[in-house]
């Protein structure tokens, strides 16, 4: 005999685990629960309800939950029904709902037009090129209305209708015309069969290129080295487990436009960094308009070893407390990391050079640039941008921002920004973690042995007169060259102030030159001014100074020229002929001999009142010829002379 079961144990089973109401399900389908839609979530209670109710042997409550059921879920009690009879056959698996094998896929065209319309696209981007989805669709339909117009099956026609598609689609690199023509070479062997399947609307093209796009820019994200850092270079694996042990340098080209103290653009600067490996901070900087090279590489080294003070007018907040020689320096491997002067500060300074053995180890640096695009650069009036097709327009024109203004943005932006952020995985600032991991104080040297880090000028000024030397064609003046007028003297210079240079002694038999002191610009009323602003400046000034009016200097110039070549065309004997003949002296005779023949000649004519025709001088003269000089042999010259005298 049957014994129904009560309602109330039914409504308890119901609150039961899944695991204890359909023990006959298999651990698999357990692990499905959770996967499951809202909507087989929905489906799977019905479905239990049910079983339940027909474990319980309870056919009203059994017909009622399928009513209910086929109500909530929008179908016929049949449909329920079959659905459980499908869940106790196949179990939760078949709540889920099945993707077709072909989902994502174009179904409707064969493969050699698949692989034409991803080939078309990739040689429109070639050489220089940009093509777009909607070009390569273009190109698809003037293929495919070709081909629908062709009413033939004869091979030598379709022959020629390829030997013509393929010729318009030609392309100079030989690698891609053999891929294109065997392509072209099954969509023909399918014309051919009489299966034309190509794509007959541009979503469909849209939707290849578009899967194509996404699976040529998938990346995987590196996972990072967790608390263990360990940086590789050429010269074996260096663990970086405390500051100041490891720094690293790089440079980039910022993306904002900057104007001098005129407002005249002049261009973008570029930016050097260094960055602890342990604890992130930025340890120094050097701004600059000069293409990095060792000697920027030097300055910011300078910059980093040195203590930061920053007056108010930077307006900071927190300490820029990084500092000291650091053990490592490791860079990529640029001739500028590369240099014999370089290699001359790493051995004065004591710290050891390495190169990474992979672009990856200078990661650190490049996040700093990133996010410093991102974060400042963007912000400021006359940013470029990286992308040159997504530039901002007039960017040239709304540029107004100085050196050292975006140098005091820097400043701040690194001491108050980057430094105070939070290390990932540790809760300490940046700061906070440099701090916490020096094991010993920084290691500062004195300021003047740094000055190997500064700029040393190839040419030795000699000292003139009231201890003045000139650099850049400006005089500077120091008390300190008094006592070496006329002799030669080493100059270091900051390219980023000019305003001071640092005097040296100049070095014999190998040994270093021996400071002297300070010389400052005589004539320039700036306290701080860059050596590039002075070429600027200098430049501005030949220029107004070439559009001066100097019509007078040069007509006068060519005037003087002119007299001056009159003056020296004719020779010294040309000019005393030319004066003989002027005077009249060039005649021979006396004006009374003259007077006397003109008479004569008037009486022979009578006086008919008629004028005398003027009389020739050298008429009835005979013309001495020269016979040449005479030849005479003589065996000794001193006889013959005494002898003839």
């Amino acid at each position: 005999m049957q014994v129904s079961t009560p309602t109330h144990v039914v409504e308890a089973q119901e609150t039961e685990p899944v695991q204890e109401a359909n023990s006959g399900l298999s651990e698999q389908e357990y692990l499905l629960v959770e996967e499951l839609s809202d909507d087989a979530q929905r489906k799977m209670e019905w479905v239990r309800k049910i079983r339940d109710a027909h474990s319980a042997f309870d056919t009203k409550l059994k017909k009622q939950l399928t009513q209910e059921a086929a109500n909530d879920l929008g179908c016929h009690p049949r449909t329920v029904d079959r659905l459980t009879k499908t869940v106790d056959k196949d179990g939760l698996i078949a709540l889920t709902r099945n993707s077709r094998s072909d989902k994502g896929e174009c179904r409707y065209i064969s493969e050699p037009w698949r692989e034409l319309v991803i080939e078309l696209y990739k040689r429109g981007n070639k050489y220089s090129r940009r093509t777009n989805r909607h070009q390569v669709w273009l190109l698809i339909q003037a293929i495919t209305a070709k081909l629908d117009s062709t009413q033939t099956s004869k091979d030598e026609s379709l022959k020629a209708i390829f030997d013509w598609i393929a010729t318009k689609l030609g392309s100079a690199d030989e690698s891609h015309s053999s891929v294109l023509n065997k392509i072209l070479k099954e969509i023909r062997d399918e014309v051919s069969s009489g299966e034309l399947k190509p794509p007959r609307s541009h979503v469909t093209v849209n939707n290849l290129l578009k899967a194509y796009s996404e699976a040529q820019n998938r990346k995987a994200r590196h996972p990072g080295q967790g608390p263990l850092k360990i940086i590789k270079t050429t010269d074996g694996d260096i663990e970086v487990d405390r500051s100041n042990k490891v720094l690293q340098i790089d440079h980039t080209e910022l993306d904002v436009l900057l104007v001098d103290q005129d407002g005249e653009e002049i261009g973008t600067p570029f930016l050097s960094v260094a960055v602890d490996s342990y604890s992130g901070c930025i340890a120094g900087f050097y701004l600059g308009f000069r293409q990095p090279s060792s000697l920027e590489v030097a300055l910011v080294l300078r910059h980093v070893i040195l203590p930061k003070h920053y007056g108010p007018e930077y307006e900071l907040r927190e300490k820029w407390d990084v500092c000291g020689v650091p053990e490592y320096l490791v860079t990529d491997r640029a001739k500028e990391f590369k240099s014999q002067h370089l290699r001359q500060i790493a051995t004065h300074l004591g710290f050891n050079l390495r190169y990474r053995f992979m672009p990856e180890q200078g990661g650190i640096v490049e996040s700093v640039f990133d996010k410093l695009n991102k974060e400042l650069n963007s912000r400021f009036p006359g940013y470029k941008g990286s992308n040159v097709q997504k530039r901002p327009k007039d960017a040239k024109k709304y540029a107004c921002l100085t050196i050292e203004e975006l140098e005091k943005f820097l400043v701040r932006h690194f001491v108050d920004h980057v430094n105070q952020h939070a290390y990932p995985g540790v809760a300490q600032t940046r700061a906070q973690r440099w701090e916490a991991m020096m094991v010993e104080p920084p290691k500062i040297p004195e300021q003047r042995d740094l000055d190997i880090c500064l700029l040393k000028q190839n040419k030795r000024p000699k000292v003139q007169k009231y201890g003045t030397i000139q650099f850049e064609g400006e005089i500077y003046k120091g008390e300190c060259l008094l006592d070496y007028v006329t002799r030669n003297v080493a100059v270091r210079y900051d390219p980023a102030n000019i305003i001071h240079l640092l005097i040296y002694s100049c070095g014999e038999n190998g040994q270093p030159g021996k400071f002297i002191g300070v010389a400052k610009a005589r004539d320039l009323k700036e306290e701080r001014l860059s050596l590039k602003e002075l070429k600027e400046k200098k430049h501005r000034l030949r220029g107004a100074t070439k559009a001066l009016d100097t019509t007078s200097i040069l007509e006068e110039r060519l005037a003087l020229n002119q007299f001056s070549e009159e003056k020296v065309k004719a020779t010294r004997k040309q000019r005393r002929k030319k004066e003989h003949d002027r005077t009249g002296r060039s005649s021979g005779l006396s004006n009374v001999v003259e007077f006397k023949r003109q008479e004569a000649s008037a009486a022979q004519n009578g006086s008919t009142g008629e004028p005398t025709p003027p009389i020739d001088p050298n008429l009835g003269r005979k013309r001495f010829k020269p016979s040449g000089a005479a030849k005479i042999a003589v065996s000794n010259w001193n006889e013959h002379l005494q002898d003839n005298w």
